[in-house]
């Protein structure tokens, strides 16, 4: 008999038919979606003394995983489409940042209220300056860009499943990855 509520068989199960819902290579149980971020983090390469560009019209559990890692937020305005990172500014963020001999880390992207963000200018800025994007679609469970699920269209994507969530187990998130660099 396997009482384990927060490991083991199910969430095996769960986290294999979830990838395969969501069409990514790998979907992982978090507790949380800012957990799931700090991890996108960390296999981004992200160590302290770097720089992370995020949107400001946010949740803190999107930027709260950056100190954690002592790295350094870089809070970008909103488009108002979408009340998502406006790519405009994103761009004229990463240039300036570039002038002054940092090149940022990551680029997190969240799809507020289920919207998603302009997520192809985005992934052209990404490809062009070579910084991978983490999507949080914590509020997007669902939502589509283009055809394609929120949450699958960055190098990482993370989702909660707290209670105020679309989906919800009362906690709890998942970080999903779309290549083997696991």
């Amino acid at each position: 008999l396997d009482l384990r509520i927060s490991q083991g068989k199910k969430t095996e199960k769960f986290e294999i038919n979830f990838a395969k819902y969501i069409g990514t290579k790998h979907a992982v149980a978090v507790n949380s979606g800012s957990s799931a971020i700090h991890l996108a983090l960390i296999k981004s390469n992200v160590n302290p003394g770097d720089e992370v560009l995020c949107q400001s019209f946010t949740f803190c559990g999107s930027a709260n995983p950056i100190k954690y890692l002592n790295a350094k937020p870089i809070f970008i305005d909103s488009e108002p489409e979408t009340l998502n990172i406006c790519p405009t500014y994103l761009e004229a963020a990463i240039k300036d940042r570039l002038t002054h001999g940092v090149k940022p880390k990551a680029i997190i992207v969240v799809h507020l209220f289920g919207m998603p963000a302009n997520i192809e200018a985005i992934k052209e800025i990404s490809k062009n300056y070579k910084i991978p994007i983490i999507e949080d679609a914590a509020e997007a469970l669902g939502s589509k860009y283009k055809n394609q699920l929120c949450g699958t269209l960055g190098e990482f994507g993370i989702l909660s499943f707290n209670g105020n969530k679309v989906i919800t187990t009362s906690s709890g998130g998942a970080l999903l990855v779309k290549t083997n660099k696991e």
